[in-house]
């Protein structure tokens, strides 16, 4: 190897890490589960002790776009009551689907790096609820911007091809 081949690799090397994206940490701060990769997922917590909660539920989106989140729950006997939720701080607004189940979400634009989903109310002993987020990115992904390349490749190909000449014979 020659001198410049080998301050070459190093900094291949380190340019190759500047250009990993950054890890994507999903946190939930309370008793329940998450599940948000890349900024979809779902999130819930059952069986909520008797008294007052909130639960802080933070992760990233990957770049500017559309997230939107959804959260439901029944009120029962020794269910949840005087829930409330938000989203970076924008409130939800929660909807009676039924008797004793409500609903509710937001869909606001978002830009990358961390958003926090924070839910709180009152619980009977046996509150659970329930959510999930859909994060839409603005950007089309590479794979999408191949496919279009490869589908209008294509196209031109089939009208450059030679057109063959038919005889079309009818039966009498």
């Amino acid at each position: 190897m020659t001198k410049s081949q080998l301050l070459l690799a190093p900094a291949v090397i380190a340019s190759a890490f500047a250009l990993c994206a950054p890890a994507q940490a999903t946190t939930f701060t309370g008793s329940g589960s998450v599940n948000i990769v890349g900024g979809s997922g779902a999130f819930y917590d059952s069986m909520i002790p008797t008294g007052n909660f909130t639960d802080t539920i933070d992760f990233t989106t990957p770049t500017t776009g559309i997230a939107d989140v959804g959260v439901i729950y029944f009120k029962v006997v020794k269910g949840i009551s005087n829930l409330s939720a938000s989203f970076n701080g924008n409130a939800i607004t929660f909807t009676q689907l039924a008797p004793n189940l409500f609903a509710g979400g937001i869909s606001l634009p978002v830009g990358p790096g961390p958003q926090q989903i924070s839910v709180s109310g009152f619980s009977g002993g046996l509150g659970s609820y329930s959510g999930n987020v859909v994060f839409t990115s603005a950007v089309p992904e590479i794979a999408t911007w191949l496919m279009m390349i490869a589908g209008v490749g294509f196209t031109g190909l089939a009208l450059r091809r030679r057109r063959t000449a038919y005889k079309v014979n009818y039966a009498f």
